[in-house]
């Protein structure tokens, strides 16, 4: 309760500091993003510009722009004025993606502006060949690159916690890309794999015909108390798949301030908090500084998983 006061209270305070009035006639908002229409990626964002919309006056636009692993979305945003006006929404897989032969782009083109959404990673499976993740662990032990295991990507964030993972319980398996997450786990639910990994936000949509036999968070989902982490089970794994904007590099200072505010008045409103709820995902607002510095330590550790897998030299 007195921390649903407190939230209430600085929305209250940031709607204050820019009240529609104040934002005046201004231009249209554009976030660009590289998810197909209906992932997770662009619901979340749907819900949030509608809320930056209420406490600015301003028309917020959602544009899914996929291809390329983001990359199209990117450059959307690289050819924009750095007139604040148009925002990439992107997520853990830019400090991998990008670092990979045949990139179009650096994460370092872009200005970390905001740290939106943390999503625990999840395993895919069929309840009817999988009891848990125990079994899972020794399949991939036992049968290693025969197990199949899908994701969105290669090279990205779903793989190369996959590869964690499988050194963690001494397994291995063989990594099948998909263009999306759902399609991954619907691979599974047709028994065209043996596992998926991809976040916990889409567990509604596919369970029961699929279970998740584990998450990558600190602590169990209350969305989800059935599903245990990998934390619990002794395995040293704990991860977030998050979603954040950037905004192109030049914008003046006062812009990058004002749009930092709007998308904090948004995540803070009563609608977005109870859209996290549901989906069993968390709020992941963290300062700008702090948001750089987390990408570069990001960068680091997926340089040297990339090595591993021999993607990069």
């Amino acid at each position: 309760m007195i921390n649903r006061i407190r939230r209430q209270f600085l929305t209250l305070g940031l709607m204050i500091g820019f009240s529609a009035a104040s934002w005046g006639q201004q231009p249209i908002i554009r976030i660009v993003h590289g998810s197909n229409a209906g992932a997770p990626q662009d619901l979340m964002l749907r819900v949030l510009a509608d809320e930056m919309s209420k406490a600015t006056g301003r028309t917020v636009l959602v544009e899914p722009k996929p291809g390329a692993s983001g990359q199209i979305a990117m450059g959307l945003l690289k050819q924009a004025p750095a007139d604040g006006n148009t925002l990439l929404a992107e997520g853990t897989g830019i400090t991998s993606i990008l670092q990979l032969p045949g990139h179009l782009h650096a994460w370092t083109d872009f200005e970390p502006l905001y740290r939106v959404q943390l999503d625990p990673f999840a395993l895919y499976a069929l309840p009817q060949r999988f009891k848990d993740f125990p079994a899972f662990a020794e399949e991939m032990r036992t049968k290693k690159d025969h197990v199949r295991v899908g994701g969105y990507a290669i090279g990205g964030p779903f793989q190369l916690v996959m590869m964690q993972l499988s050194q963690k319980v001494k397994g291995d398996f063989s990594w099948i890309p998909y263009d999306s997450g759902g399609k991954a786990i619907s691979a599974v639910a047709g028994d065209l794999i043996e596992g998926a990994v991809s976040n916990v936000s889409v567990a509604a949509t596919f369970t029961p015909r699929t279970k998740i036999l584990a998450q990558t968070g600190e602590t169990r989902l209350p969305q989800l108390p059935d599903v245990p982490t990998l934390k619990e089970m002794g395995i040293d794994l704990v991860k977030y798949h998050w979603r954040g904007f950037f905004i192109k590099k030049g914008t003046p200072q006062d812009l990058i301030e004002r749009n930092y505010a709007m998308i904090k008045a948004g995540v803070s409103s009563a609608r977005f908090q109870q859209y996290l709820r549901e989906t069993g995902t968390i709020e992941g607002t963290m300062s700008r500084p702090a948001m750089a510095e987390m990408l570069a330590e990001q960068a680091r550790n997926d340089t040297q998983l990339l090595k591993q897998l021999k993607m990069v030299n």
